[in-house]
């Protein structure tokens, strides 16, 4: 009778110790697999994290507003960087918005109140603080950049006005002698937070004003509207947020920056951003290590599981080893027998881990904060559990078989005696 015939004939007669084995290898397999996938999804969302925190670097004058402003040449050069995504900075005054001459005030319930708005001239409002911190989201048009004359109104505003995108309005700062400048508005927001929302609340430049009183507008826009009183040429800029698209990529590309040789840096300074990545990533890292841990703990503590059921089978089996070694069967013959009844077990219970994990995964990945849809268990992760369960398999027949292959054929069976 050959080798594989033996143990087929032994798997089936020993029924009960081939399901405690096929329970034990698809309830790890299944863990195992729906960890990896699990830390897969987790290193998705670090990539993601990435590019969304908002991971930026402020370039700032030492010599204050109308001394020595930042240049558009210096704004130019610095974006060029590879690396940085976009940029932005923020002038704020109060202002009026007229609609066809009459003007428009901020609505308060059923009442008008007061007149005054809360300007924003900005290069790029999608990366206003009140945009990133999720205090204001654009729902309708588009952000507004620093060329042209795009305005982002309230949407509620913009309905009790009987106003929508592509419709236009006028701005002016307070005065009766200041120019009246015309825009379109380019979008509308709609107010996501509240007074009791801390981040929200620090990222608003005056917490006098209610966040439906905020409007955004071109830089050009906000040039126009400041002429009367800007002392500089240009924009008259003292800092400019600088927003890059990897966050770990920051540290190297304000290095880059810093090594620029057209630019005094005497005269500026640069403050790095990097908090919430920071404060983020170091949570996803420690996710990421529990994960980890538990796969590495689960495997070990499987591994000593599978060595003392199969080193306590063949304990039971020395009458049958003593026989087989006796009739002149090698011990390697006899080990391979027994890996081969093992390998015959996982046959079944790796296929069958695969499809329940499928299932597995996506509830245990929701323990950990990942949705569901994000944990996937792929055929990837299926080949190399498998690749390297196998070793393992192996490595606890030899184990489990040191005790009984040291000992002759006549020893063994004297023990049986």
């Amino acid at each position: 009778m050959n080798l594989g015939t033996r143990a087929i004939l032994y798997t089936i007669r020993k029924w009960k110790k081939t399901l405690l084995l096929f329970c034990l290898l698809l309830s790890i397999t299944t863990l195992v697999l729906s960890g990896l996938a699990i830390a897969d999804a987790q290193e998705e969302k670090t990539e993601e994290l990435r590019g969304v925190t908002g991971a930026s670097f402020t370039v700032t004058s030492n010599n204050g507003y109308t001394l020595n402003p930042i240049t558009d040449e210096m704004i130019k050069e610095i974006s060029a960087v590879d690396g940085i995504e976009s940029y932005n900075t923020a002038k704020w005054t109060i202002v009026n918005l007229f609609n066809n001459d009459s003007p428009m005030k901020v609505m308060d319930g059923e009442e008008y109140t007061a007149d005054l708005f809360y300007g924003t001239g900005c290069f790029d409002s999608e990366y206003s603080p009140l945009f990133l911190s999720g205090a204001l989201q654009l729902t309708d048009g588009n952000h507004v950049s620093g060329k042209g004359h795009g305005i982002l109104l309230c949407k509620d505003v913009a309905e009790k006005h009987n106003l929508s995108v592509g419709d236009t309005i006028e701005i002016k700062n307070g005065n009766p002698s200041d120019p009246l400048v015309e825009c379109k508005i380019a979008g509308l927001y709609e107010v996501l937070a509240d007074d009791d929302d801390v981040q929200a609340t620090m990222a608003r430049p005056s917490t006098y004003y209610d966040y439906e009183d905020y409007i955004f507008v071109s830089m050009d826009t906000m040039s126009e509207v400041l002429a009367p009183y800007t002392a500089t040429e240009g924009n008259g800029i003292s800092s400019v947020d600088f927003f890059v698209s990897d966050a770990a990529k920051l540290e190297s590309i304000v290095q880059e920056v810093k090594s620029s040789k057209s630019i005094d840096w005497d005269s500026y300074y640069i403050t790095v951003n990097n908090e919430v990545y920071e404060r983020i990533s170091n949570t996803v890292s420690d996710t990421s290590t529990l994960i980890t841990t538990l796969i590495v703990l689960i495997t070990v503590v499987s591994m000593v599981l599978m060595i003392l059921i199969l080193s306590m089978s063949i304990r039971s089996r020395k009458k049958e080893l003593g026989i087989l070694l006796a009739v002149g069967i090698a011990k390697p013959a006899v080990i391979l027998q027994y890996a081969i009844e093992t390998l015959l077990i996982a046959v079944v219970a790796f296929p069958l881990a695969y499809l329940a994990s499928k299932q597995a995964a996506g509830t245990l990945g929701t323990l950990f904060g990942r949705t569901a849809e994000n944990v996937i268990v792929t055929p990837q992760h299926f080949i190399f559990v498998i690749s390297i369960g196998s070793v393992l398999l192996l490595v606890a027949v030899l184990v489990s078989c040191i005790s009984a292959m040291r000992l002759k054929p006549k020893e063994i069976l004297s023990q049986m005696e």
